[in-house]
């Protein structure tokens, strides 16, 4: 049986203190998954929200819990210079006491206002290029890189021999096929993007362990399959699936007009025509107010961890079985009460009643 490990996480818009009582709550509920932060660009403004920097977030999560994993999923190689990237991925993996997992992805909504040619700079080359400085960076070694995208030169220095980490792991966030195999090829584990169905958590495999093979890399069971998943947990279902309901629209918003990836759409299994209000609103500057849109039927297509602990045992555990060994719930409320509610009463009712996947489901990819 391949091992489960839920975890909980944020976008840096949130406050600081708030932050730190999720983390808290996160550690103290038995999230084995660990808390996760992903990079708020200045994107959300538009949604009355500001982002913060996501290993300040980080560090504040860090100094707020002793012993889950804290992650990054994600922020984007497209901000900050490999190096750069690795200097603040090697401090909070020195906080944390190496309890630190990196996370890159492409992150078009943040990237969207840097003057990049994503033509040229294609993300599976950058982000190769990027992994490769960095397992340098970390690794204390000295070496010259040059790459057709980055280049760096960096002296050696004994990382180990001041008791800190030289193999930081580093996670793929992959939302199209290629992105998918190079998860495959050259991470430590995938993470799929928001509004993540049954169907599109078994592409994503398929192209996951296409890419392995092709390296001549073989995955073991329990290779880190992530994925965020919108959630709100409450007695009262009904309460909670309004919560989702709005971010479920910004995140259909998003894959329409950032993303523009329609397999995501299509792998809830509903008709295009479903996503025509959201086009609508897109076209005539609504989209900021879409929650109307979406329906109960859309968060279950699209496994929206949802409702009662009942229901979200249910969406939960569909997940799992379909490949998804590592659920990151990105918790939603109208309250930071109401948030810190949810994964209590999901770690109470909902986290010992999860059962892993058999490998034998898994070995397929």
């Amino acid at each position: 049986m391949s091992e489960v490990n839920v975890g909980v996480l944020f976008k840096s818009y949130e406050p600081m203190k708030a932050i730190q009582a999720y983390a808290k709550q996160t550690e103290e509920s038995g999230f084995s998954g660990g808390f996760w932060i992903a990079e708020a660009y200045h994107w959300f403004r538009q949604y009355g929200l500001e982002g913060r920097g996501c290993f300040a977030t980080l560090a504040a999560a860090a100094m707020a819990t002793k012993n889950i994993p804290i992650g990054l999923g994600i922020t984007s190689p497209y901000m900050r210079h490999p190096t750069m990237q690795a200097s603040e991925a090697a401090a909070i993996d020195e906080l944390s006491e190496g309890r630190f997992i990196m996370g890159l992805g492409v992150g078009m909504v943040g990237i969207q206002y840097l003057e990049y040619d994503i033509e040229k700079m294609r993300p599976v080359k950058v982000h190769h290029e990027s992994m490769e400085i960095m397992r340098r960076v970390f690794s204390g070694e000295q070496y010259d890189y040059k790459g057709d995208l980055f280049e760096s030169t960096m002296p050696a220095y004994d990382r180990a021999g001041d008791g800190l980490r030289t193999d930081i792991p580093i996670y793929v966030g992959a939302t199209g096929p290629f992105m998918q195999r190079l998860a495959g090829r050259e991470s430590d584990g995938m993470l799929l993007a928001g509004l993540t169905s049954p169907a599109w958590v078994r592409t994503a495999r398929k192209n996951m362990t296409l890419g392995a093979e092709k390296a001549g890399r073989s995955l073991p069971d329990d290779f880190p399959v992530g994925g965020v998943i919108l959630a709100a947990c409450s007695k009262d279902g009904a309460k909670a699936k309004k919560w989702t309901a709005r971010n479920t629209g910004t995140y259909i918003v998003n894959k329409i007009k950032n993303i523009k990836n329609d397999q995501i759409l299509a792998g809830s299994g509903l008709p295009d025509s479903a996503w025509e209000p959201f086009r609508k609103a897109i076209e005539d500057g609504t989209d900021d107010n879409v929650a109307h849109f979406v329906t109960d039927e859309m968060q279950r297509r699209f496994t929206v961890i949802t409702g009662t602990p009942d229901e979200c045992l249910e969406v939960t555990q569909e997940l799992i079985d379909n490949g998804l060994n590592l659920p990151l719930l990105e918790v939603v409320g109208d309250s930071i009460e109401e948030n810190l509610e949810s994964i209590r009463l999901y770690g109470e009712e909902v986290l010992p009643r999860l059962k892993p996947a058999p490998a034998e489901l898994l070995a397929t990819g």
